[in-house]
């Protein structure tokens, strides 16, 4: 006979309302395991979910996607994996059938789905995962940056889209994770240079400690002449990173300056109704323009090997730390920003 453990559950209820309860651990199903959610990342994203303004979310929506754990139980088929395993996930729910399914590209499977908006995600004391999505962590690595192996994929996937060359000189724009993240990751994709831009002074000073080349705020300098002071001429950025999106001032701030034939990656996501009046300029100019939409798994296991190696770091992004019951706290903090924060992490070690 089954024996069933409570656990806890966060439930977005609706827009602005969060319900904490117990529900039943599950018991994985057929290629699954049961994953005991040890930390769990607050994404850039996550704002717009709780806020109601996500257009993909589902309602009654068990948040998070940016998790680490370790495997609780093994379902059916699961030969890869053992019991007490430390692992990352890919928060992909794809068909598994479809042409990018079998070639790995579930970014663009036409059923993807991801954990923690269109389907449940990691606000749960254990979540089920297809056993494929779990990547074993090196025993160097530690839960807090398994977990942040997600958004650096995000950046990391950005970086690639660009086709950095070596000795290519870039720019990324936006000091949050994602654009510290993009620019350790051009670093080493083999760009000679690499400059930030934000309008936090802070952020900039750890983007410089984490190996930026040069730093840019905005709030006191425009890009043009930050490029100046640092390169001579702005025209000498080879790939734009707009990790901002937003209503498109960025973007439109970087074709005001890009050298014609350069090549600009947007990894931040454009609002409804942007405006970008040098649009025009993308054609005019040559320029290259790429979109890109989260990570395949070889962006994780390169993750996971350049994060352990020390390549790529996290030291000094996570800003502060939440107990998962305490989450309504962390959306106070988020909506009141009585305070600065970069990353912030949601552990689960004292919780049913």
């Amino acid at each position: 006979m089954l024996k069933y453990f409570k656990m806890i559950r966060v439930t977005l209820v609706k827009p602005g309302e969060f319900e904490i309860d117990q529900a039943e651990e599950p018991t994985p199903g057929k290629d699954e395991i049961l994953l005991k959610v040890i930390r769990c990342g607050v994404c850039g994203s996550d704002p717009t979910i709780y806020r109601g303004l996500h257009p993909y979310a589902k309602k009654s929506l068990v948040m998070g996607h940016e998790f680490s754990g370790t495997v609780e139980a093994l379902g059916e088929n699961v030969t890869h994996l053992k019991k007490g395993q430390r692992v990352t996930v890919i928060p992909h729910v794809v068909c598994g059938k479809c042409k990018p399914c079998q070639t790995e590209t579930y970014n663009f499977c036409e059923e993807l789905k991801c954990m923690g908006a269109e389907a449940d995600g990691a606000h749960v004391g254990y979540v089920n995962v297809d056993a494929k999505m779990a990547l074993p962590i090196p025993d160097n690595m530690s839960m807090e940056d398994a977990a942040m192996i997600e958004p650096a994929c995000v950046s990391y996937h950005g970086a690639r889209r660009g086709n950095i060359k070596p000795g290519d000189t870039a720019l990324v724009v936006g000091a949050g994770p994602i654009g510290i993240f993009a620019m350790q990751s051009c670093k080493v994709l083999g760009a000679g240079k690499v400059i930030i831009a934000d309008l936090d002074e802070s952020r900039l000073k750890l983007s410089k400690d984490l190996g930026a080349d040069g730093i840019i705020n905005v709030s006191k300098e425009t890009l043009a002449e930050g490029l100046t002071r640092i390169l001579g001429n702005p025209k000498d950025v080879d790939v734009f990173y707009d990790c901002v999106g937003e209503k498109g001032k960025v973007f439109d701030d970087i074709l005001k300056i890009a050298r014609r034939g350069t090549r600009i990656v947007m990894i931040g996501v454009l609002q409804n109704e942007y405006i970008v009046p040098h649009l025009p300029d993308f054609v005019q100019h040559e320029l290259s323009i790429s979109g890109t939409t989260m990570y395949v798994p070889q962006d994780f296991r390169d993750m996971i090997e350049l994060m352990s190696a020390g390549k790529i770091s996290t030291k000094g992004m996570i800003t502060h730390h939440f107990k998962l019951d305490e989450i309504n706290d962390v959306f106070k903090m988020i909506d009141g920003r009585k305070e600065p924060f970069l990353k912030i992490m949601l552990t689960y070690d004292s919780l049913a």
